[in-house]
């Protein structure tokens, strides 16, 4: 049987560049965020369901006696809000980028969890470039390669929802499917 060529004896072979894995991890990320968003409003729907009559029979009445002051008002400040309007545009389109990138860098770095842990394993290098500031890993090579269950991994800190409590959390089972198809 005739031997097969290895990348040592081939010829001018190109350096393969590196993949980046970071957009990867970011859409990891944002689909998590919105997983977890998404199962908080569906946990709190009931609550938010059965205090509805009440608020609608005790907030209705007063929003709609405060209306009219309020269209007032509002006639009254439009004029200067419309003078404002370029420079918080121009001031908005100058922040936006710091804003992305961070939002960016917050999601690839959720994915990257999200990733390790139905890999069952652990973070093993940062999604971005930061500087030295971090704790140097003391872990040895053999502890690193063996996976953890999955209940004793952590999660990310939950974002707060817009009524300003902490978004809900839920629990992974032992045995969920990682990404190579097999039970961990």
């Amino acid at each position: 049987m005739p031997t097969l060529p290895t990348i040592k004896t081939l010829p001018n072979l190109p350096a393969l560049p590196g993949l980046d894995a970071k957009p990867f991890l970011a859409s990891v990320g944002a689909g998590d965020a919105a997983i977890e968003r998404i199962r908080e409003r569906v946990t709190t729907f009931p609550t938010r369901v059965s205090a509805l009559p009440t608020r609608v029979t005790t907030e209705v009445p007063a929003v709609v006696a405060a209306l009219p002051a309020q269209v007032q008002e509002f006639a009254q400040t439009l004029p200067t809000q419309v003078q404002e309007l370029p420079a918080q545009l121009r001031k908005q389109a100058t922040e936006f980028p710091a804003k992305a990138e961070k939002l960016y860098e917050e999601l690839a770095a959720r994915g990257e969890k999200v990733v390790a842990e139905l890999r069952g394993t652990t973070k093993t290098k940062p999604a971005a470039k930061k500087p030295a500031a971090k704790k140097p890993a003391t872990k040895s090579a053999t502890t690193k390669a063996t996976p953890k269950p999955a209940a004793a991994t952590t999660t990310p800190a939950a974002p707060t929802a817009t009524n300003g409590s902490a978004a809900s959390t839920s629990t992974a089972t032992p045995a969920q499917t990682t990404l190579e198809g097999t039970n961990s």
